[in-house]
């Protein structure tokens, strides 16, 4: 699948943090701004796996499955590897399924903020 690769489909330790960035912990978001996406995102790869609400359901994505449930028990999907994973699991794809009662050192959350215009 050689042909198939896009630019920014290689890993590069210049753009998220992973095992290859020799940092071996979390990283202030901004680190990385070769990293972002279009949109202007950045940390979708590397530093921690984050967490999501849906239930660890195969692909297809079926609204009706109930993954979405937030009452139901059962392994939820993190994404996007960590610092310390090779470049096979940092990537915005990669997805998992864990118990959220557990305790991970590089688990998080991703939040959002919008600066307040003056």
């Amino acid at each position: 699948m050689e042909g198939c690769r896009r630019r920014g489909d290689d890993p590069d330790p210049n753009r998220a943090n992973y095992d290859e960035t020799g940092i071996g912990t979390t990283s202030a978001v901004g680190c990385f701004p070769g990293g972002a996406s279009p949109c202007g995102v950045e940390e979708l790869s590397g530093n921690v796996w984050e967490w999501s609400r849906s239930l660890y359901r195969g692909y297809p994505y079926v609204l009706e499955d109930g993954r979405e449930d937030l009452e139901a028990d059962g392994r939820r999907v993190v994404r996007g590897g960590s610092f310390h994973l090779n470049e096979s699991f940092v990537r915005c794809t990669y997805r998992d399924g864990h118990f959220p009662d557990g305790r991970w050192f590089n688990f998080g959350f991703r939040l959002a903020v919008v600066p307040r215009s003056l």
